[in-house]
């Protein structure tokens, strides 16, 4: 199969195309033909040697990056249920993958744990955007923050592929919504449900920001955070590691978060979609090294809005 590699931890610049065997699915496994896949910040910390086990455990070079995918499965392992050979599905690979088995690539073995049907009304490149940055968020409100209708939460970083899920989802559940971004998001967050958008180049959100039961930080500010939070609030981070002190802070409770989404949960995520509850914010290339190298460069500007998804066939 045709994939797009890289032959050591490397700049960008240094992606290449290269044909690889696939891999057959072992007994709860299932072998998907990959029609999209999309690009994560975690990616750009693989192609340069960043992550550490459990994610590098089976890695070689070359190796194929990625976890992101949507596409149609070809193979099944005779263990698997709930699917079947030509399904439309998406999902995530597991953390830890062989060198040959990420998701830059025509092929893709997985287990089931994170793999749902594709719904009616849902594209293979939209369902390519959701695993990683619309799971975080959606586990982040439901199950890490346990979000409730008529609570207020603070979104740091609004305008990432992480936050722009996580303001539309704790605006299905019910809540009201603060986030920080620059001033050139304002009208895109607004649209997308936001009640308040802070510039955080000029305004420090704990001085505008009071008594908030929850805060979700993508940013890393996890000071700031604690500052907008009530006594008996909660601080969960996809970005920081939070020092003792801050975990002792008053009641506030915070934690990095581990998320550790289901099917159910990506189910439920695509049905947000589909019902138009979030809506996605996607930049769709076509399947080349060229087009990888340039979403890996945008991602590195930290100034991609939205998600940036590989179109592989239709």
């Amino acid at each position: 199969m045709k994939t797009i590699a890289i032959n050591q931890y490397c700049s960008a610049d240094e992606f290449t195309m290269v044909d690889m065997p696939t891999t057959e699915p072992q007994a709860d496994e299932v072998q998907v033909a990959i029609h999209a896949f999309s690009l994560n910040p975690m990616d750009i910390a693989g192609r340069m040697g960043a992550l550490s086990s459990p994610f590098t455990d089976l890695w070689a070079f070359p190796l194929v990056l990625g976890w992101d995918f949507a596409g149609v499965i070809t193979k099944m392992g005779k263990a698997v249920t709930g699917f079947n050979i030509g399904d439309a599905v998406f999902g995530s690979a597991a953390p830890a993958h062989a060198a040959n088995n990420g998701t830059y690539g025509e092929f893709i073995t997985v287990n089931t744990k994170e793999l749902a049907h594709l719904p009616a009304g849902l594209s293979f490149d939209q369902a390519a955007a959701l695993p990683i940055a619309g799971l975080t968020a959606y586990y982040g409100m439901k199950h890490n923050l346990k979000l409730q209708s008529g609570q207020k939460i603070l979104v740091q970083g609004g305008a990432g592929g992480v936050g722009l899920f996580a303001i539309q989802i704790a605006k299905a559940f019910g809540a009201y919504v603060a986030t920080t971004a620059s001033a050139n998001h304002r009208d895109l967050l607004t649209r997308l449900g936001a009640d308040e958008v802070i510039d955080y180049h000029e305004t420090d959100p704990a001085a505008v920001l009071h008594d908030y039961d929850a805060v979700f930080d993508t940013v890393g500010d996890i000071d700031t955070g604690l500052k907008v939070l009530k006594a008996d609030g909660q601080l969960a981070t996809i970005a920081g590691q939070p020092t003792d002190e801050q975990q002792h802070d008053q009641q506030k409770k915070v934690a990095f978060q581990f998320t550790q989404g289901s099917s159910q949960d990506l189910a439920d995520l695509a049905h947000l979609v589909v019902s138009g509850q979030v809506k996605l914010t996607v930049a769709t290339l076509p399947f080349s090294v060229a087009n990888v190298i340039k979403g890996h460069r945008s991602i590195e500007s930290r100034h991609t809005t939205g998600k940036i998804v590989i179109h592989v066939t239709d």
